[in-house]
């Protein structure tokens, strides 16, 4: 009567997580610090506070699949000053669509992908993996191939152990930078080829970048796959890269963003929100546009990390010496002997949630690459910060 073939998705890493934890109490002396999940904790910036009363009658109008003029050009700004160049190949009117956040759009853009040309159609994920991927592999109709992201390549997934027999199969592949949880980076030269493997084996290559703003001050601020297209003077035929306003504006509830790509790909997911999905509601796009105008808020964000990652490496610097702070993202990545163990125990001892590597990807091959690490969301206020440091810190010079 249902089809089962989303079953797969019950297994997920929170759902895993609370069967680990749940029938184990945490230690009743301290409040539970909870660092398993990726939700922004600094508030919404102050200046939209008001937005939501000034576009109130505007919750009356049906919304469009297009983006609202106000929205558009927020867009062109953004994009023009975060990837120079970008509006020498983006049409405006066909290229862009908005969309509530990227988990939804991640997954339709799967559907879209499915292509009843290719027989045996293959999709290909990164692994760890986001789970609105997998839906989209599913709902593409696809055999899953799953390339590790680990360590010895710096966390860019491995392109060229992909079979030629593959890749003419393959209709859609997922790929993710800054990369969750490692906080990695693809050099121009890695964008480039993945692009070159979609345009030559006609399948559709979607990029998230949905922490493409969540950078080290300190360092430039991370390329994205519009600048490797900027770079080829190519175009965004078999493309579709993935922008949200979560984690750059701290508001994962507004459910707000957009997606560039291939002009095809963006024409029939308006087709597809306009008769069964969720267009962006119009005062939902007239405060996305007032925070994609702004960079001072995003700024203050990334120094905020930037603090917090300090507060980790100065309390980790005796178990963890060669602790490397990510070049983006939230996520502390934090090696460990025994990743579901360490979870047990920072949890029953310490009442501190984290989230074990190895519910993170998938096993391929023998091989688990997030086994060993934990994921640890340096979200919260510094305050919090160094109570969660200070007590992982205790752990481990108790456990070393």
């Amino acid at each position: 009567m249902i089809n089962e073939d989303f079953d797969v998705l019950r297994k997920w890493m929170f759902g895993s997580l609370s069967s680990l934890l749940d029938n184990i109490p945490s230690n009743p002396n301290l409040k539970v610090l909870k660092m398993s999940i990726g939700e922004p904790q600094l508030g919404p910036p102050k200046f939209i506070r008001n937005q939501f009363d000034n576009f109130f009658n505007e919750w009356g109008k049906y919304p469009p699949s297009d983006p609202i003029p106000v929205l558009s050009d927020a867009i062109r700004t953004y994009l023009n000053k975060r990837f120079p160049g970008s509006e020498k190949i983006i049409n405006f009117d066909k290229n862009i669509v908005p969309v509530p956040g990227t988990r939804e759009a991640l997954h339709l853009v799967g559907l879209i992908s499915k292509n009843k040309k290719k027989k045996n159609p293959v999709a290909i994920l990164t692994n760890p993996f986001y789970h609105a991927w997998r839906a989209g592999a599913i709902e593409s109709g696809s055999k899953i191939i799953w390339i590790n992201a680990n360590k010895d390549n710096n966390y860019n997934p491995n392109l060229e152990n992909l079979s030629e027999e593959t890749l003419e199969a393959t209709i859609i592949m997922y790929l993710c930078f800054p990369s969750n949880p490692h906080g990695a980076l693809a050099n121009i030269d890695y964008l480039i080829k993945a692009i070159k493997l979609a345009k030559k084996y006609d399948f559709i290559l979607a990029v998230d970048e949905c922490y493409i703003d969540i950078y080290r001050t300190t360092s430039p601020k991370p390329i994205g796959c519009l600048d490797a297209l900027i770079k080829m003077n190519s175009n965004l035929d078999n493309i579709v890269i993935f922008n949200s306003l979560s984690k750059r504006s701290n508001v994962p509830g507004l459910r707000a963003g957009f997606i560039v790509g291939d002009k095809k790909v963006i024409s029939l997911y308006k087709l597809l929100v306009s008769n069964g999905a969720s267009p962006l509601p119009i005062p939902i796009q007239n405060i996305a546009a007032s925070l994609y105008k702004d960079d001072k808020h995003n700024y203050q964000t990334c120094l905020h990390y930037d603090q917090n990652f300090k507060i980790a490496k100065d309390y980790l610097m005796e178990s963890h010496p060669d602790l490397k702070v990510p070049d983006a993202g939230f996520y502390l990545w934090l090696p460990v002997e025994d990743d579901l163990k360490t979870t047990v125990n920072l949890w029953k001892n310490y009442s501190i949630r984290v989230m074990p590597g190895t519910f993170m990807a998938e096993e391929v091959s023998g091989e688990n690459p997030c086994k060993g690490f934990l994921r640890i969301a340096l979200v919260h206020k510094k305050e919090i910060i160094m109570e969660a440091m200070e007590r992982i810190s205790n752990y481990f010079k108790k456990n070393n």
